[in-house]
């Protein structure tokens, strides 16, 4: 007779032979193809990279080499360590980032439907119900959409935790505990959303499993447990959270509403499907079609157990409780997977209209962290979750009330869970090309331009893990507000910011001409002194010399001035008395786009005859100033030591009256 445990080994193998057949052909490019697209994969394949190349956590790895020279660039983006598990010895034994990332993407698949099958034949008692689970969980048409997204598809630990709690429950062994403890941990590092999303389901496995009148010691043992076992992520919070504040970053309720599922999405599936034909959503995040054999086969085992509530095996379970009162789970998980779904929907409304009070997620807005969250969708991969492990349920009481079928169901089942997630060959791209850099020292910094294109910026991380130079360039779910300013004087033509970037050593500038839109290559070529390196995979490659680093002087207290508008966008201080002047500063608090890109300040002594103090492009100056304190921004341009009464600023914006400062 087969041992249980060889059982599991052997489902592991044939869910592993599963995840590459589902995924081909990745497997046949492990090295040379990333999985899907060149988009957000390549962005998470850099931070696969990075967490092998710094100690994931410390103050290096906070502070990467990206978007330079900003710091805590880490905080922008998911930071994927639980993956890490698998992407670092790969990379450490010679793998390359690509082949780290693709090995992953595959595991996610492989464990996802193991740990699924591994649930539900505990829950059943059926090797047969655990395949469904494992199907209908780990190859679900919702994965489909969501290939793009590595950390979304590692929802492996979930089951696993799921599993080590019913376990926990009834055998009372501090083992399971422990595996709680790790899946929970594994997974809230795998995955921001599910460190959020997966704690909305336990509660409510606590509320329904845990008899807290007559047996309350298992349940409050459970949370001691998942107490401890988060107190690690802990600081990981708080730095995300101190990064944000300090950089002003936050969702809005139309950010989370525009990825949040209409009911629309839940008949809307990824063209990758092979066998539904079903209309795309408005995004990717929401083709949330779960399977049409997934939702029948949960509905009659539902439908079944609530025609016969007194039966003692209405759900076709073998006995996992602790006591006779131990409550059913096929009810639960079928009124979690709609929970789950109904979370999906999001905080409701439209436009900028604000939150409904009768959408289930709006509640959730209200607990620390949820409003840092843009895809509420994304709760569909914990609907999936619940609706296989129903239909587990179901699998195992429809085929114990029907023997003679019971061949024929399996196979019809099994079928119809195979074709509602299978699919088409999923599409590879090519990394980015790589970049040859001229001989510029180990201090040079690398900008690709335009820098405001996903396409360069992502182009731009990926091939620094060759040249390993600091990048000014960089991508994520966040646009740091350095970035922004940075990206709009390009545009506007201001080369002043490459020379602040250049302060103290070479900038590398790299054109793209294919994106170049904007004259960005003719811009670069015409700054005084640019050296023309030819061109690369990459495209026009140019050197800035390192520029003489400025020694600023702290400016002196403001002085008192009375502002007027005199028309045409000139706005005129008077001091009262010629007094000696040494700056003009403001905060600007991310308004550059209401700054001229050019600027002209004259003093007068009289009020007739005027001087120019200092003419020139702002962006270098907002950039510092945004660098330094990016909500505030005080941007500080100083003059030639003069003395004068009066202070003319043209063009002038509507603000300045109020905050311009002399000083």
């Amino acid at each position: 007779m087969i041992s249980t445990r060889n059982r599991a080994l052997g489902a592991l193998l044939g869910f592993c032979a599963l995840a590459v057949v589902w995924t081909w052909p990745i497997a046949a490019h492990l090295s040379s193809r990333i999985a899907h697209d060149a988009g957000d994969p390549v962005l998470n394949t850099w931070i696969l990279w990075w967490n092998a190349q710094a100690l994931p956590f410390s103050s290096g790895w906070w502070n990467p080499p990206i978007m330079w020279p900003m710091p805590g660039a880490m905080a922008l983006s998911e930071h994927l360590t639980g993956l890490s598990l698998v992407a670092t010895p790969v990379q450490w034994l010679g793998g390359t980032p690509v082949t780290a990332y693709n090995l992953g993407l595959l595991i996610t698949y492989a464990l996802s439907g193991w740990f699924a099958f591994l649930l539900g034949t505990r829950l059943t008692g059926s090797m047969l119900a655990g395949v469904c689970a494992g199907l209908a969980f780990g190859y679900s048409p919702y994965r489909a959409g969501q290939l793009a997204h590595i950390q979304v598809l590692a929802s492996q630990w979930m089951p696993l935790a799921l599993l080590a709690l019913h376990a926990y429950v009834e055998t009372a062994s501090t083992r399971w505990l422990a595996v709680f403890a790790l899946a929970w941990l594994l997974q809230a590092l795998s995955n921001g959303y599910y460190l959020l999303f997966f704690p909305v389901l336990i509660v409510l496995w606590l509320m329904w499993f845990v008899d807290w009148r007559r047996a309350p010691r298992r349940g409050l043992m459970i949370v001691a447990a998942w107490v401890l076992a988060s107190l690690p992520l802990l600081p990981i919070l708080l730095e995300y959270r101190t990064i944000h504040a300090t950089l002003g970053l936050h969702r809005t309720t139309a950010d989370i509403r525009d990825f949040s599922a209409v009911a629309s999405s839940f008949v809307s599936a990824s063209p990758l499907l092979a066998v539904w034909p079903l209309d795309r959503g408005s995004n990717d995040e929401l083709n949330l079609f779960p399977g049409a054999t997934v939702v029948i086969l949960a509905s009659v085992g539902l439908l079944h157990a609530l025609r016969a509530p007194r039966r003692h095996d209405r759900a076709g379970l073998k006995a996992c409780a602790t006591s006779e009162h131990q409550r059913a789970p096929l009810p639960f998980y079928a009124a979690a997977a709609v929970v789950m779904f109904l979370l999906a929907l999001g905080p409701g409304g439209q436009g900028t209209e604000s939150a409904s009070l009768l959408r289930p997620y709006t509640w959730l807005l209200w607990l620390p962290g949820f409003g840092e969250l843009r895809v509420a969708a994304r709760f569909a991969m914990l609907g999936s979750l619940c609706l296989a492990v129903a239909a587990s349920l179901s699998m195992a009481m429809v085929s114990r009330q029907s023997d003679r079928a019971r061949g024929s169901i399996a196979a019809l089942v099994l079928c119809g869970l195979v074709l509602d997630g299978l699919t088409r060959a999923i599409p590879t791209a090519a990394p980015p090309p790589r970049l040859m850099l001229p001989a510029t020292g180990s201090e040079s910094v690398v900008i690709e331009l335009p820098p405001d294109n996903p396409d360069v910026s992502r182009g731009a991380m990926y091939r620094s893990i060759l040249h390993r130079r600091p990048t000014v360039n960089g991508y994520s779910g966040h646009v740091p507000p350095h970035y922004k300013v940075l990206s709009l004087a390009l545009w506007r033509g201001d080369t002043s910011v490459l020379f602040y970037l250049a302060r103290g050593r070479p900038l590398v500038i790299v054109v793209d001409d294919k994106a170049d839109k904007g004259g960005f290559r003719g811009m670069v070529d015409a700054i005084p002194g640019i050296q023309r390196q030819g061109v690369s995979g990459a495209g026009s490659v140019f050197v800035l010399p390192a520029q003489p680093v400025d020694q600023r002087q702290v400016p002196g207290p403001a002085l008192a001035a009375r502002a007027r508008d005199i028309g045409s966008g000139r706005l005129e201080l008077d001091l009262g008395r010629p007094q000696a002047i040494s700056a003009l500063t403001f905060p600007l608090r991310q308004r550059y786009a209401d700054l001229a890109e050019r600027v002209s300040i004259e003093v007068s002594d009289d009020g007739q005859t005027w001087r120019e103090a200092w003419n020139g492009w702002t962006g270098a100056f907002v950039l510092e100033a945004t660098l330094n304190d990016p909500r505030v921004a005080p941007v500080h341009i100083p003059l030639s030591a003069t003395q004068a009464r009066y202070v003319r600023v043209y063009p002038s914006a509507a603000w300045m009256k109020e905050e311009l400062q002399i000083r």
